[in-house]
């Protein structure tokens, strides 16, 4: 695979790995002792990304319940996750559109071959 198509590729795992982070954000952002997580990306060697998950600072936040008792709440704005995974969603379809034009090159290069 070329650099191009690699790079492309890692881009695309690592914005699904932000949209999967995003959902289990906001799938727990009511649960209690749930640590939400962000994503980090970072280049690699090769030119592309890498993803890994990181606890958020601070992860929860001191909230009155129901009851009167003060409790951690995990550190969740929802439309805020909503953002980040729609944002992500974006750049993988960028991602995908640089394969399929990289796609597009390799084919065109076989046709003059050929």
């Amino acid at each position: 695979m070329d650099s191009v198509s690699a790079t492309a590729l890692s881009g695309l795992f690592a914005n699904e790995q932000r949209i999967r982070n995003a959902a289990v954000n906001v799938a727990n952002a009511q649960s209690e002792n749930f640590r939400p997580q962000d994503i980090v990306q970072s280049t690699d060697a090769t030119g592309g990304v890498t993803a890994r998950a990181v606890e958020r600072a601070p992860a929860t936040f001191p909230a009155v319940g129901a009851d009167g008792n003060v409790a951690e709440r995990p550190n969740v704005d929802v439309a805020q996750e909503i953002v980040e995974a729609q944002v992500a969603s974006y750049n993988a379809q960028a991602n995908l559109r640089v394969l399929q034009t990289q796609n597009r090159v390799d084919q065109f290069l076989l046709d003059i071959q050929a």
